[in-house]
């Protein structure tokens, strides 16, 4: 049930605040609860007191169910800024419309210059950007010119404004709700986001027949994703030469760089679903006698999609 729960939680907070931004909640409203990211693992925090740790009214016994309507609303509670960090990151990683040309292209189709670690930065400086918006006094239909946000459409707007809010400053509901909500309560979280290590990634190299030619290989690439988080990566591949050619043959003690993945001008960001394997074949042609590739994911550039934000055993859970 606490799903649920956190579920209708966040789905009335993101109306009420869309109902703010563009008039009418209506389908435009269920709209914009299907778009928030906590709208599908749930909303929770309290006040932040600088290092992610809260400091916010919390529910007391008889009182009203905090989840039932206003003026309460659950907000996440993080053991650390760094993991309140993370799934932020996460939750809002899992929006579907992110434009291109910004630091956010490397979560869309986009084929720019950024990396995931960029938007990591650029989503957590736009969330603290829009908390302090709200803390100078501006109006929630004001907030996305004043900040910047780079949504076209309102209602991807206000889902970004919600989750900023309720993450980094959530004393502000009221500003976002019109005061609908105006009374935070701290939820613990299950921080339980994967570490790097639950993406297996493995290379296969076909070696060329002996009347082929030795600089030209085929390979294939599986990375499998074994936690139970979907996750968007950046993958980096690398190859060995066996000195079979002489005239181009290696020191031994060179180690090849990490390089781009695939081939020239393939995609390097890739949704893996949880528990699903990516899988990619291509040819790989130069100067050198190939002996092997290898492929991992580059360092730092991942994000998997909605973990750490859950709500732990709390007061606001039912069994």
């Amino acid at each position: 049930m606490k799903h649920y729960i956190a579920h209708r939680a966040a789905t009335a907070l993101l109306c009420a605040a869309t109902t703010v931004i563009i008039s009418g909640c209506g389908s435009n409203g269920a709209e914009a609860g299907a778009r928030s990211a906590s709208s599908a693992t749930g909303t929770a925090h309290a006040f932040d007191t600088g290092d992610g740790t809260s400091a916010g009214p919390r529910a007391e016994e008889g009182t009203e169910d905090p989840t039932s309507g206003p003026p309460y609303v659950p907000v996440p509670e993080f053991s650390s800024a760094a993991a309140r960090d993370v799934a932020f990151v996460g939750d809002v990683g899992q929006f579907t419309a992110w434009p291109g040309a910004t630091e956010y292209e490397a979560m869309s189709s986009s084929d720019g210059g950024y990396n995931i670690s960029d938007f990591r930065k650029a989503v957590i400086r736009d969330a603290g950007a829009v908390c302090d918006a709200f803390i100078a006094g501006t109006g929630m239909n004001d907030v996305p010119d004043a900040v910047g946000l780079p949504f076209a459409d309102p209602i991807d707007q206000a889902a970004f404004i919600v989750e900023a809010v309720t993450f980094y400053c959530p004393d502000q509901i009221a500003a976002v709700t019109g005061g609908v909500y105006s009374e935070p309560v701290a939820t613990e979280q299950d921080e339980d986001c994967p570490a790097v290590s639950t993406l297996k990634a493995t290379a296969t190299i076909e070696r060329p027949d002996a009347d082929d030619d030795p600089t030209s290989a085929t390979y294939s690439v599986k990375v499998r994703n074994t936690s139970s988080y979907d996750v968007r990566v950046q993958l980096q591949q690398r190859w060995f030469a066996d000195g079979k050619v002489p005239e181009m043959q290696l020191a031994p003690e060179w180690v090849p760089e990490w390089e781009f993945f695939g081939e020239m001008g393939e995609d390097q960001f890739f949704t893996i679903a949880a528990g699903e394997t990516f899988a990619y074949e291509g040819e790989q042609n130069g100067v050198y006698s190939w002996d092997r590739t290898e492929v991992r994911v580059t360092p730092r550039e991942f994000v998997f999609f909605g973990c750490g934000y859950r709500p732990g055993p709390d007061v606001l859970t039912e069994e």
